[in-house]
């Protein structure tokens, strides 16, 4: 599918701001909300899907509620001076259903993961027995998360 520039305006950024919130909403719905006519909603609210601006609408879930687990983040420095490691380092990162986000950072680490693991022998089997063992990593920190303070999808200011 080719993607479309559009240029955002108040009622897209209403509409953005509105499905931050709740992407479940009905377009009758988020047409009330937004103060538009449900068919010019759902036109606009399509044309933002195929200018890539809305990229996926998912659920959310509380890993706390799916049984005891353990939220972490994890700090990695590379080895970045062997192309083939890293591609081999970021192939093996995409395919672990534990990490459930990793970026690329400035300052004095190269990578940031957040996991979520069973326990602490899945923390060390993710940690001593996976990252430490691919080729590019040259050192870990972890941290265990004790409590989040604030959640967001995205900045809703932005929109």
């Amino acid at each position: 599918m080719t993607k479309m520039t559009i240029t955002l305006d108040a009622g897209d950024r209403k509409i953005l701001r509105e499905l931050q919130r709740n992407a479940r909403l009905s377009n009758i719905d988020l047409a009330a909300r937004v103060g538009m006519s449900p068919s010019t909603c759902l036109r606009r609210t399509r044309a933002l899907e195929e200018a890539g601006i809305i990229s996926a609408y998912v659920a959310v879930v509380d890993p706390a509620a799916l049984g005891p687990s353990i939220s972490l983040y994890i700090m990695i420095d590379l080895d970045q001076r062997i192309e083939t490691d890293a591609r081999m380092f970021f192939d093996r990162i995409a395919r672990d259903d534990r990490i459930v986000e990793c970026v690329a950072l400035t300052g004095n680490h190269d990578i940031l993961i957040r996991a979520v693991v069973r326990d602490m022998a899945d923390m060390a089997q993710l940690t001593m027995d996976t990252l430490l063992k691919l080729p590019s990593v040259r050192s870990i920190t972890s941290s265990i998360v004790m409590r989040p303070i604030k959640r967001a999808a995205s900045r809703s200011d932005l929109f």
